[in-house]
C-alpha cells in the first residue's frame, strides 16, 4: 500500500513517472505550467497513454482537478499502472495526473487564479451566472482578519445558517460557485484558466478519434470516511444507466437540471469533456472519497483561503491551517488508504470490463 502513496506533488509525479517506465507500454507527454512549483522546480500536466492510438473506446482517469485532493488520484493511478491487466481489444488508458498542478503543488483546491476548476467550465461569452446568497456570505468566508478564535465564530455562523436554510439553497450560497469575488471561496473565474485551456488540447488531440470515452475524475473530501462514491449526472432516459446498473451496480445518479434554478453546481470538468467531445458518446463520473465531516473540510477551505490572501503562509500558523489542508483531504490513516485503493481498483475494472462488454454486444 505505501508504495503507491506520496506526501507532495513532486514525489507523486515522480513515483508515477517511475511506474510506468518499469510497466512499459505507457506513452508519456508532459505540459510545463508557466508558474513554478512550491519547491522551486517546474510543474506539469503530465499524460501517460497505454493501448492503440486508434482505439475507438478510452477509459480516461484524472487526478488533480481539485489541487490538494489530487495526491490520492495519484495513488490510484500508480496503482492501476502497476496492476492493469491486458487491455480489450480496440480499448485505450489515458491517465492525465495533475491537471491543476499549481494548486496540487501549493497544497490547495484552486488554482493560480484562485479559480476553483471545477467552477471554471463555463461559455465566458454569455453573462456569468449570478450567487447573490454567496455574495451575502463573502464578508464571512472571505475575512481580512483572523485573529484567535475567529475561525471557530465563522464555523458557528454557517453552522446556523445551514439550519435555517433548505439544503439546495445552503449548497447554492456556500458551494456552488460565484463569479464576482476573485478572492473569495468557490471562485469560477473571469476567463478559461491555463488548466482549462491545456485540458481541453489535451482532450482534442488524444480523444478526437473516441466513439466511447468512459472518464472517472477522482475527488476527496466529501462523504463518509473512506467510502468511495461513484457520481454522475445523467437523465433517465439516456444510455449512460446502462453503466450504472450493468457494470457498477448502485451509484449516486443525478438528473441533468433543466434551469438554473435546478442547479446547485456548475462549470464541471466532466460538463466541458462531454461539450468538447460533441461526436462521441461520453460517460463522465467522479470517484469521491469521504474524508472528515463537512465542517471541517469547509473550515481548512476558508483559512486557507485567507492564509493566501491575508496571511503569512511561510508562518508557524500556515503551517497548522495547511497541515488542516492535508488532513481534510489526504488523511494519514492507513485504514482510509487502504479502502480507497480497495474500491479504486474495483471501479476501474468494472470500467474497463464493460467498455470490453460493449465490443463484445457490437461484434
Amino acid at each position: 500500500m505505501s508504495s503507491y502513496f506520496s506526501s507532495d506533488y513532486r514525489s507523486a509525479r515522480n513515483l508515477l513517472l517511475a511506474h510506468t517506465e518499469k510497466a512499459g507500454g505507457w506513452q508519456h507527454a508532459s505540459h510545463e505550467h508557466p508558474l513554478k512549483g512550491l519547491d522551486g522546480l517546474p510543474i506539469y500536466i503530465d499524460t501517460f497513454w497505454k493501448g492503440p492510438e486508434t482505439a475507438s473506446r478510452v477509459l480516461v482517469i484524472c487526478s488533480g482537478t481539485h489541487g490538494a485532493e489530487g495526491l490520492c488520484g495519484s495513488a490510484l493511478q500508480s496503482q492501476f499502472v502497476e496492476q492493469v491487466p491486458t487491455l480489450p481489444d480496440d480499448v485505450a488508458v489515458l491517465l492525465i495526473h495533475g491537471i491543476n498542478p499549481h494548486g496540487f503543488s501549493h497544497v490547495r483546491r484552486v488554482t493560480e487564479d484562485n479559480v476553483d476548476l471545477n467552477r471554471n467550465f463555463i461559455d465566458f461569452s454569455n453573462d456569468l451566472p449570478a450567487n447573490e446568497a454567496y455574495r451575502d456570505l463573502d464578508a464571512l468566508l472571505n475575512p481580512v482578519d483572523m485573529p484567535p478564535g475567529a475561525i471557530e465564530a465563522i464555523m458557528e455562523k454557517v453552522q446556523a445558517l445551514q439550519r435555517s436554510m433548505d439544503f439546495l439553497s445552503f449548497m447554492k450560497a456556500i458551494s456552488g460557485g460565484q463569479y464576482e469575488f476573485p478572492q473569495g471561496v468557490q471562485y469560477g473565474g473571469a476567463a478559461p484558466v491555463w488548466s482549462r485551456r491545456t485540458i481541453e488540447a489535451i482532450w482534442q488531440d488524444l480523444l478526437g478519434q473516441a466513439n466511447i470515452v468512459v472518464q472517472i475524475d477522482v475527488h476527496t473530501g466529501l462523504g463518509p470516511s473512506g467510502y468511495g462514491a461513484l457520481m454522475m449526472a445523467a437523465n433517465p432516459d439516456e444510455p449512460h444507466k446502462k453503466v450504472t446498473t450493468e457494470w457498477f451496480g448502485d451509484m449516486l445518479v443525478t438528473p441533468r437540471p433543466v434551469s438554473q434554478a435546478d442547479t446547485i453546481l456548475g462549470g464541471y470538468l466532466n460538463g466541458g469533456l462531454e461539450q468538447q467531445l460533441d461526436k462521441a458518446w461520453v460517460i463522465p463520473m467522479t470517484l469521491e472519497y469521504g474524508t472528515e465531516p463537512p465542517e471541517i473540510v469547509l473550515r481548512a477551505m476558508i483559512e486557507d483561503n485567507w492564509l493566501v490572501h491575508h496571511g503569512d503562509v511561510n508562518s508557524a500558523l500556515g503551517a497548522e491551517i495547511k497541515g488542516r489542508v492535508m488532513s481534510a483531504f489526504y488523511p494519514d490513516s492507513d485504514t482510509w488508504r487502504d479502502a480507497v485503493l480497495t474500491r479504486g481498483e474495483q471501479v476501474f475494472s468494472q470500467a474497463l470490463g464493460g467498455l470490453a462488454e460493449l465490443q463484445r454486444e457490437e461484434a
